[in-house]
C-alpha cells in the first residue's frame, strides 16, 4: 500500500480481466504471438503503474510546519521540554516521509 505512490486501479481485477481477454481470443486469429503478448503486457503496466500524489505530500508538509511551528512558538514561550518535544518529533516525521518517498519512489519504478 503506497502513501504517495499508489496505482489508478488495483491490480488483480486488471490481470484477471487480461489473462481473461487472452484466453478468449482465437490463437488463429493472432499473426503474432510475441507482439499481442508485448501489448497486453504493456496494457496492464500502464493500468496499474503507480502514480504520484502530490496532494499527500503537501498534506505531509502541512503536518511537519505545524510541527515545526508548534516547536519555535514553544522555544519562544520558554517551554523548552515541549519544544524539544516537537522538534523530535519534526525530525521523526521528516525522515518517515523523506524515507517513504525515496523507498516507493524506487519501488514505481522497478
Amino acid at each position: 500500500m503506497g502513501i504517495f505512490f499508489s496505482s489508478r486501479q488495483p491490480l488483480v481485477p486488471e490481470v484477471h480481466s487480461a489473462i481473461r481477454a487472452a484466453l478468449l481470443v482465437d490463437p488463429s486469429l493472432v499473426a503474432n504471438a510475441q507482439d499481442e503478448a508485448d501489448h497486453r503486457t504493456l496494457d496492464v503496466v500502464r493500468a496499474t503503474a503507480a502514480q504520484f500524489r502530490p496532494l499527500r505530500l503537501v498534506c505531509a508538509l502541512l503536518i511537519a510546519g505545524a510541527l515545526l511551528f508548534g516547536a519555535i512558538w514553544a522555544a519562544q514561550h520558554n517551554l523548552s521540554d515541549i519544544s524539544k518535544d516537537l522538534m523530535n518529533s519534526f525530525a521523526g516525521f521528516g525522515g518517515i516521509v523523506m524515507g517513504l518517498l525515496g523507498g516507493e519512489a524506487q519501488k514505481s519504478v522497478s
